[in-house]
């Protein structure tokens, strides 16, 4: 189909935002709701938690762009393309912003960052369609083929703005429910289906004359402008304040209690040469008691993880994701399992450690391996007494589940962290047959939870 149109048809085209922005925009867009939807094992969320601060470079971006686009006279149009950067800051702070409410206001604030974050990439598509399609004065437009087919585009082509936008918009947002639905819950199905309602709602007005789109540039600067202190003063405000929220495992993340954190310079590095133990089998035996201790305790704590995690989010979103039938319990009882194999392993470790030298490199990793068990046998019963305070109200939830996602990855953190300590042991060829399969055992536990974003 071709569609001839001409000045007299349509008015002046008004400014449009530059195809870097549109790009930019879209690529940041994407990025933040895949995030929005994906697991906590995703090396991409360094952009949520310890890559924080790029979203703090995201708005300086922002703000000097707008500059640049009002020295143009093209912030205004711009404008809808500004609310990712302004909203990344503020997701990177989501949980601290959530701790210690109720789960309806939970939902509420989670609903409404979640909307904006769906509605971005569909901003952007639209934005960039009307910039592609939409006529201009003496020109021809042609829409054919599959092309024609999509919702909005021929009227969009046609000069028909509104109604394509609307049309767009819903086709977009319609096929971003599939996601509502199989990351998320009803609620956000729900949440959609309301945004859709609204975009139907403004496509049902009249266009208004072409002169009165034109938005107010100095308006937008300030709009702008108000923008970015609110998303750096929340940004600032909550990753500032004082203390750890609820989620995280005190000794772990509250910079007011590191001193309860196992202490690595506890036990001294031995200063001798690395030779082959008296008794190799009692030390590797010993050893590897350990490390299948720590598996059972990682095990344990997983089930309370994942089960945890799942929980909250069946209320949160009101999804139905299957649980471990009394997952609490079962947790518990690997961790009980574990503390039975560390009390079994202890002797062995005793009498190991006996028949090595003091200033042995080995000696060094055994008492470090056997100070960290019983450290974290001490530790077990306070996050169970933690958590068990916590699962008391639907929001305390997402905190027991952030506290044992820390104990694992603080687990596997501390091992290799020990591993590291002990090279002139674990890598000694003299030592090989001993150290080898705990330090696999050891890596995997590290592996388990290394890319885990503690508390996302």
């Amino acid at each position: 189909m071709s569609t001839v149109v001409t000045a007299a048809d349509t008015a002046a085209i008004p400014a449009r935002p530059p195809a870097w922005f549109v790009a930019a925009t879209g690529l940041l867009a994407l990025t933040i709701l895949v995030l929005a939807v994906a697991e906590t094992d995703l090396r991409a969320h360094y952009l949520i938690d310890n890559g924080e601060f790029l979203s703090v470079f995201g708005v300086v971006f922002v703000l000097g762009a707008g500059l640049v686009l009002y020295r143009q006279r093209r912030l205004a149009a711009s404008m809808p393309l500004v609310l990712p950067w302004l909203l990344y800051p503020v997701i990177t702070q989501g949980d601290q912003i959530i701790d210690n409410l109720s789960i309806n206001s939970m939902r509420i604030i989670c609903h409404v960052l979640l909307a904006a974050i769906f509605g971005t990439p569909v901003a952007v598509i639209v934005m960039a369609a009307r910039g592609m399609l939409a006529p201009r004065p003496g020109s021809r437009r042609t829409v054919g083929g599959l092309l024609g087919w999509i919702p909005g585009v021929r009227a969009l082509a046609e000069g028909r703005r509104r109604e394509g936008v609307t049309y767009l918009s819903v086709a977009l947002m319609t096929l971003e429910m599939w996601l509502a639905d199989q990351y998320l819950g009803t609620l956000m199905i729900v949440t959609m289906i309301v945004v859709i309602l609204g975009v139907l709602a403004w496509g049902s007005l009249p266009d208004r004359p072409q002169e009165r789109t034109f938005r107010n540039e100095r308006i937008a600067l300030w709009a702008l402008t108000a923008g970015v202190v609110l998303s750096l003063g929340v940004y600032l405000g909550y990753k500032n304040a004082p203390g750890a929220y609820q989620g995280s495992p005190s000794f772990f993340m509250d910079p007011a209690k590191q001193n309860l954190q196992y202490r690595l310079d506890r036990v001294a590095v031995p200063p001798g040469a690395a030779r082959a133990p008296q008794a190799p089998e009692q030390a590797r035996e010993a050893l590897v008691a350990y490390g299948r201790m720590f598996e059972q305790l990682l095990a344990g704590y997983h089930i309370l993880d994942r089960n945890y995690t799942y929980d909250y989010h069946n209320e949160l979103f009101i999804r139905n994701t299957p649980l471990i039938p009394n997952y609490r319990a079962a947790g518990l009882a690997k961790v009980a399992e574990a503390r039975a194999m560390w009390m079994a392993a202890e002797p062995l470790m005793a009498a190991a450690r006996a028949s090595v030298q003091d200033d042995d490199p080995l000696a060094g990793l055994l008492d470090d391996v056997r100070a960290f068990g019983a450290f974290c046998f001490d530790r077990a019963p306070v996050a169970e007494e933690m958590t068990a305070g916590f699962e008391k109200t639907k929001a305390g939830l997402q905190h027991a589940a952030h506290l044992y996602e820390g104990e694992s990855k603080y687990l596997g953190t501390v091992l290799n962290d020990i591993m590291q300590k002990h090279q002139r042991a674990t890598d000694a060829p003299e030592l090989s047959s001993v150290t080898t399969e705990f330090v696999r055992i050891s890596r995997g536990i590290y592996e388990a939870y290394a890319h885990h974003v503690v508390g996302f």
